[in-house]
């Protein structure tokens, strides 16, 4: 599955300015009148990146569920000393991070 930054082929660190001018280009490209499926598509990537809020809420709430065990795995192997895989550690930290705000959020 494609993210919004990969519909739109813009770099994740892209500001809005970068994000509006690929937009219009791949309307440009796949107008609705031609091909309303891509157009959708584009449509949609767009406004989940559109502007700096809502780019880090795509940060933050799309990412795959973290292999914990991997992991674990990973930073206990015997051997030389190895680093957790970045993404694998983000998205463990994000897992965590939620499971706070959510437990702030729930009345006792």
């Amino acid at each position: 599955m494609q993210t919004p930054f990969e519909i739109l082929e813009v770099a994740e660190d892209a500001g809005d300015e970068a994000i509006k001018k690929a937009y219009l280009k791949k309307v440009k490209e796949y107008p609705p009148e031609h091909n309303v499926e891509a157009f959708q598509r584009i449509r949609v990537a767009f406004e989940q990146i559109q502007t700096e809020k809502q780019r880090r809420s795509h940060r933050l709430f799309h990412h795959g569920t973290p292999d914990f065990d991997r992991l674990l795995r990973q930073a206990l192997a015997p051997g030389a000393i190895q680093r957790p895989d970045a993404d694998l550690l983000t998205g463990a930290l994000v897992e965590a991070a939620l499971d706070d705000l959510l437990k702030t959020q729930t009345p006792s």
